[in-house]
């Protein structure tokens, strides 16, 4: 009996830490956005800080891949999305990737329909983990 109070009680503190990460995260303007192009031998991904509600923004990844990426929160929801568009190599049509919100595990990878990585954490410009992330305050204007 003592062991199965144990389990339940650890099982709530683990589902009370996601609730309260997962508002945190809908609560942030600044987020970092891990960008993978998610080719085998291809180039390595980017991390890019990005604000919600910015223009959209041209964001070069490596030598091969270019796009233009905007994020968004949906009207009268906590959820985050990336507008997003391939320019390079391959151009593809924009694409809405839900990143942040209710029902989407923190940190996990969604993918576009032509096979972009894109994972979203909250970001401080003056963080430790924004260190090596592409900034994009001074980035190109792109179209969607």
């Amino acid at each position: 009996m003592g062991k199965m109070k144990m389990v339940f009680s650890a099982a709530a503190c683990v589902a009370v830490v996601g609730v309260a990460l997962a508002q945190v995260q809908a609560s942030s303007t600044v987020y970092l956005i891990d960008v993978d192009p998610a080719r085998y031998a291809g180039p390595a991904g980017q991390r890019v800080l990005l604000r919600v509600g910015d223009q959209p923004r041209n964001v070069t990844i490596g030598t091969q891949d270019e796009i233009c990426v905007q994020l968004q929160r949906v009207a009268g929801s906590e959820v985050i999305s990336a507008r997003v568009r391939a320019l390079r190599p391959e151009p593809q049509t924009a694409a809405v990737i839900p990143l942040v919100g209710p029902n989407i595990a923190p940190g996990s990878y969604r993918s576009t329909p032509w096979g972009l990585l894109l994972r979203a954490m909250p970001g401080n410009p003056d963080s430790q983990g924004s260190v090596n992330a592409l900034g994009t305050d001074n980035a190109p204007v792109c179209t969607l």
